[in-house]
């Protein structure tokens, strides 16, 4: 059976697309909030304003981060999506990866909703109080009405008082 030339040029075409919408697809474990540098998009500008602190620091102790983003929408179709930004360096990141902030768009401003989540991120399929959970190395987020909470409980500590224990000689 013969195959066009034409035929080869379009699966050619579209087989990285192909690969790249799976990479994308949502799987059981939900999907990831893909981060990429976009230099010079009003989006870029938008989390630059956002991080200026961060940057700034990071200058001053001789740093140059790489800014990347992501925008995913977290809870209602009609909201607009929340902005993911991550500063990668040297400096920066750690041997559980680079760190990530999210910002919602809420009562007509960007407020950070997520901060310093080390990994990468992703969406679960669960939601509470509409928004989607979030997950990063093995940490799950949901929203308590303000902002993400990590669900994994603090270490037990004991608060009680306690006298100073004899010192023998």
């Amino acid at each position: 059976m013969a195959v066009s030339h034409r035929f080869l040029a379009c699966l050619l075409f579209m087989l990285p697309m192909a690969a790249a919408a799976a990479a994308e697809r949502p799987g059981p474990a939900g999907l990831p909030v893909v981060m990429t540098a976009q230099p010079g998009t009003a989006l870029e500008r938008t989390a630059r304003s956002l991080v200026a602190q961060d940057l700034a620091a990071a200058r001053r102790a001789g740093d140059r981060p790489l800014l990347v983003l992501g925008s995913v929408r977290l809870g209602a179709a009609s909201e607009r999506p929340a902005l993911f930004v991550q500063l990668q360096s040297p400096r920066q990141c750690g041997s559980s990866g680079c760190s990530t902030s999210a910002f919602a768009w809420i009562k007509g401003r960007w407020t950070k909703v997520l901060d310093d989540a080390s990994g990468r991120i992703v969406l679960l399929p669960t939601k509470h109080g509409g928004m989607s959970d979030l997950a990063a190395n093995a940490e799950r987020f949901v929203w308590n009405g303000t902002a993400y909470a990590s669900t994994r409980p603090a270490p037990a500590v004991d608060l009680r008082p306690h006298a100073p224990r004899p010192r023998h000689h």
